[in-house]
């Protein structure tokens, strides 16, 4: 069996993109302040580009991220571009509590978008209402939720 064409049909992860993204990186030799500048260590830096990495709290929008890079003049994160995080929040159902008919609203008494909603008293489901801040990934202990790039 020839093994060397196995990781043809694997499905790369696209990356998820800060907010304020202008589409275009132009991040190569760049110090990225954007990540020094944001307080919540939601970026990564990898040599060309920055990722939006949710670990403890999720985006509240501060604008320190564009106004950071908005001074290098590179035009990768601004103000002028939209705040919405291309990503969107994943419930997994096999691992949440409330699907699993225990009664938990920590995904949704974390969402000041309020892009969580029931289906009756379980069954959480992420509206399109969800701007991919990932403030519901850390209200869960269960780790049951994961953000994806849309």
């Amino acid at each position: 069996m020839d093994t060397q064409k196995r990781g043809l049909f694997v499905k790369s992860k696209k990356p998820i993109t800060p907010p304020y993204f202008s589409s275009l990186f132009n991040c190569i030799d760049c110090h990225a302040p954007c990540v020094l500048a944001c307080d919540r260590n939601l970026l990564s830096y990898n040599g060309d580009m920055v990722e939006f990495k949710v670990l403890n709290l999720g985006c509240n929008f501060c604008e320190e991220c564009a106004k950071a890079c908005m001074q290098t003049k590179r035009g990768v994160l601004d103000l002028k571009f939209s705040s919405q995080i291309q990503a969107s929040a994943v419930i997994n159902i096999n691992s949440c509590l409330a699907w699993n008919d225990t009664i938990c609203f920590n995904c949704l008494d974390s969402c000041r978008f309020k892009a969580i909603e029931f289906l009756g008293v379980f069954r959480p489901m992420v509206s399109q209402k969800c701007v991919g801040c990932g403030e519901c990934l850390s209200a869960c202990f269960k780790n049951s939720i994961t953000l994806n790039a849309i």
